[in-house]
């Protein structure tokens, strides 16, 4: 196994959950998986072909129902094709929102 370094300032931590999104300008609604999560950063994968730089209000929805969901506002950094009809979505988290 290759060993590289990992610059990144916190661990992420494999999450996999449901994702609601909404474009904070147009409206526009969507849905995504949650691939992991971090304190400053998030991976996950949606259908809806979105744009680098753009913004989106965010509602992660734990499996469990004891676990409140992370409202977030997060910048888009990087869109991956990564299936016919899926795109892996990084981003960094901006801000975090009340519920």
């Amino acid at each position: 196994m290759l060993n590289t370094p990992d610059y990144r300032k916190f661990a992420r931590m494999d999450t996999v959950c449901d994702i609601e999104f909404i474009h904070p300008t147009t409206g526009a609604k969507g849905t995504a998986s949650c691939i992991n999560l971090s304190a400053a950063g998030i991976l996950f994968t949606t259908v809806d072909k979105l744009t680098t730089g753009s913004s989106l209000e965010i509602s992660v929805k734990p499996v469990n129902p004891i676990t409140p969901p992370l409202n977030a506002i997060i910048e888009i950094i990087r869109v991956v094709p990564v299936d016919t009809n899926q795109y892996e979505v990084a981003a960094t988290i901006e801000g975090i929102k009340g519920v």
